[in-house]
Formats: C-alpha cells, sequence, structure tokens
C-alpha cells in the first residue's frame, strides 16, 4: 500500500487557492445580490438590476457597473439608471474628459456639443473617492441626473447627451462589449 504524504507548505498551498477561490465566488455573489438604492428606487417604477460588471484598465480595478431597468427590462428609450461604484480617487475633470473621448470614439464629433456636454459633466461629476458612487438616472424624456452617493449633483436635459453618454456602455459600438454584455444580462 502506497501513502500519499502532502507536506505542510502544499497542504498551506491548497489551503490558501481554496480560500481565495471562495473569496472570489463571495464577492461576485455580494456583487450580484445589490439592493436597488432607495433614490433609484423613488424615481424608477419596479427598477431591478439588470447586470453588474467591472470595469479593469491594466490590471487596475477602476468600478463596479450596475444597470437599473423597470422590471430588468432595458430599452434606451425608456427610463433606467447606471451607477459606477467607483474604486479609486478621480478629479471630476477627468471623469468628464475622458467621457468627452469615449463619445468622440463613438462618432459624436460635434464640437459645440462636446464642448456643452463636457461643461455639464464638469458640473455633475465632482472628484471621486473610492467608495463614492455615481448614478446617471435617465427620465422619461431621456433627460440624466446624476447622483453622487444618493444625492443629485446635476441635471441634463438634452436627449443628444443622454443618448452619446450611456452609449459609452449600451451602445452596440462600445469600447468594452464584454462589460456590455453583462450589464445587459447576456453573459457573466
Amino acid at each position: 500500500m502506497t501513502t500519499l504524504r502532502i507536506s505542510h507548505s502544499s497542504r498551506l498551498s491548497w489551503l490558501m487557492l481554496f480560500i481565495g477561490l471562495y473569496a472570489v465566488s463571495i464577492s461576485h455573489q455580494a456583487m450580484a445580490t445589490t439592493s436597488i438604492p432607495s433614490f433609484i428606487s423613488q424615481q424608477l417604477d419596479s427598477a431591478k438590476t439588470l447586470g453588474q460588471s467591472r470595469f479593469t484598465y491594466y490590471f487596475f480595478d477602476i468600478y463596479d457597473a450596475t444597470l437599473y431597468a423597470p422590471n430588468g427590462e432595458y430599452s434606451p428609450q425608456q427610463p433606467f439608471a447606471l451607477s459606477l461604484a467607483y474604486l479609486r480617487d478621480f478629479k471630476g475633470r477627468d471623469i468628464a474628459d475622458r467621457s468627452i473621448d469615449e463619445m468622440r470614439d463613438l462618432g459624436y464629433r460635434d464640437v459645440a456639443y462636446l464642448a456643452q456636454w463636457l461643461v455639464a459633466m464638469e458640473s455633475a461629476f465632482p472628484d471621486i473617492k473610492s467608495g463614492d458612487v455615481l448614478t446617471g438616472l435617465v427620465d422619461p424624456q431621456q433627460h440624466t441626473q446624476f447622483y453622487l452617493n444618493g444625492e443629485p449633483t446635476h441635471y441634463v436635459a438634452d436627449p443628444q447627451f443622454t443618448e452619446a453618454f450611456f452609449a459609452i456602455w449600451l451602445s452596440d459600438n462600445t469600447s468594452q462589449p464584454k462589460m456590455r454584455k453583462q450589464l445587459l444580462g447576456q453573459s457573466k
């Protein structure tokens, strides 16, 4: 009879691997079972979480995104909300600049509109600290109300802005197609 001997360091390695995998599983479960923030449920009838995704850039976790829609059914012509829970500190101006770059990459090139939208986003996006949640909520008129940690920051009454801004995450041509699918609940 052969006896299998497992060294102490090998057992410790397996235990650490198991703990790591369990922690990842728990964090994904926690992300999937988040409750609907009250300011969203008050503005969005029958709001349900449609999907979630984490945005990572060059191995740095940037934010966790969550898409909320009435009855969990997204339509760009209907009200919805997108929340970004930041995992790092950022200047509001940098977020606005990056958003303009993404809009431009999606084909929005009217210089006058982009300038107006930059000013609107600079008003909507204060400096962000890790743990802050920035939310854009689209109303029936396709206007956007921004919130920081559930408190309103700025209202943009421009349907073209709403289309361009949320296209960053939800357009077929987004720079992050995997994230789009996850937000729309189409894949894990």
